[in-house]
């Protein structure tokens, strides 16, 4: 690659203007990804600073996710950025509050629902005719697992998936990603205790939303959307009435 510009710095916060100069290079496309930065030595000597303050900046654009330290010949190279690192972390919050009973999985479905709406909606005006199908070719492999829930949530996560990406935002597909994994974590236990027909009923749920994208109508869309909400809301309710009536046995049997 052609040696990028720096520009001299400024003598406060050093490390930090080193981390704004390399970042928007890295944002100006100037330094791409696998591109390899300079060594410690020659950054130190092209920013007249010490080696120190050169490592400072270097372990903060790695924590932003921007660059990966490799020791050896490899060195310092410009990441491929996403934003797993970042969902991971988010998705980590939440996993507390919720161990913390800061929060309910109510309060998180009930934002999941507003996240699915939007998303629902955005992929019937963008949605590819491919992307459409591979949603439909997962419906029917939902349709044949309704008698097992591990193999259902495993299909119900792809197509989601495939929903959220077809929206062509990679942040709904990131925040959706996180939301969803912490859901199915819980699901798959309140799943099974509940039984019954209820895989198939959010089946028939899902496949009317599918239908409702299809038509682009975005009445038709939340109206579906809102019956299949609904019947999650009515999932954790009745979990909620399994579990208190146990309660209730585990104290009388004491």
């Amino acid at each position: 690659m052609e040696q990028p510009i720096f520009r001299p710095l400024k003598k406060q916060r050093l490390y930090q203007d080193i981390v704004e100069q390399i970042k928007g290079l890295i944002i100006q496309g100037d330094l791409k990804p696998s591109d390899k930065l300079p060594s410690e030595r020659d950054l130190a000597r092209m920013f007249s600073v010490g080696r120190p303050t050169v490592r400072e900046a270097i372990r903060t654009l790695s924590l932003m996710g921007l660059v990966e330290v490799n020791h050896g010949q490899r060195g310092t190279v410009v990441k491929n950025f996403a934003l797993d690192p970042y969902t991971e972390s988010f998705r980590d919050q939440i996993s507390l509050m919720l161990e913390m009973k800061k929060t309910t999985i109510q309060q998180l479905t009930e934002v999941r629902g507003a996240l699915d709406n939007r998303i629902a909606v955005l992929s019937a005006e963008r949605a590819t005719n491919e992307q459409l199908r591979e949603m439909e070719n997962l419906l029917r492999e939902m349709e044949k697992c309704t008698d097992n829930t591990k193999a259902y949530l495993s299909k119900a996560v792809e197509y989601h998936k495939a929903m959220a990406l077809s929206t062509n935002n990679p942040i709904f597909h990131a925040i959706w990603s996180a939301f969803f994994e912490l859901i199915v974590d819980l699901y798959e236990e309140i799943l099974d205790r509940i039984g019954g027909n209820v895989l198939h009923r959010l089946y028939l749920t899902n496949l009317e939303v599918f239908k409702a994208i299809l038509t682009k109508e975005p009445k038709k869309i939340l109206a579906a959307m809102g019956r299949h909400l609904a019947l999650q809301n009515e999932i954790l309710t009745l979990d909620q009435a399994i579990k208190e009536k146990a309660h209730e046995g585990n104290k009388d049997f004491r």
